[in-house]
């Protein structure tokens, strides 16, 4: 959940299913679903083809960072099958995005917590809020 971000999809093709607080629902080419900052979500492709929508988070905050940094690491076969990173690593991207994405439970206090223990860990472990794929971070090879 976003505890201080409004999430809007506009779907354009295909079919999406969403989760809000509980509450199951179907998106279709043309909806626009609201998230209302503080809700539990979750979506997810419900057809057998590609879904497409537009996704819109205001304020965006570091949202555009997060999810640069979660795409690259997977892209580099640095999470597991549901895409998550190892856990100090996660905790130090979620402890820098804690203003931006939160676990709807435990409640914040007790993940922020858990947080102040493992992301100071993380961080000796080498592991960095962001992340640079590393063909990205590679020098160029000298011309010959």
């Amino acid at each position: 959940m976003h505890p201080s971000q409004d999430e809007r999809f506009q779907i354009l093709n295909g079919t999406v299913g969403f989760k809000l607080d509980g509450q199951e629902l179907m998106g279709r080419p043309g909806d626009r679903i609201l998230v209302p900052a503080g809700t539990s979500h979750k979506f997810w492709n419900t057809g057998e083809d590609e879904a497409h929508f537009v996704c819109e988070i205001r304020p965006a905050l570091q949202f555009e960072e997060l999810i640069e940094t979660m795409f690259a690491l997977a892209n580099d076969g640095k999470t597991n099958r549901k895409g998550m990173p190892n856990l100090l690593r996660l905790a130090v991207i979620a402890n820098a995005h804690f203003d931006t994405v939160q676990l709807p439970f435990p409640p914040a206090w007790l993940q922020k917590a858990g947080l102040a223990f493992g992301a100071p860990v993380g961080r000796l472990a080498g592991y960095t809020p962001s992340y640079t794929p590393a063909a990205a971070g590679s020098p160029l090879p000298a011309s010959a």
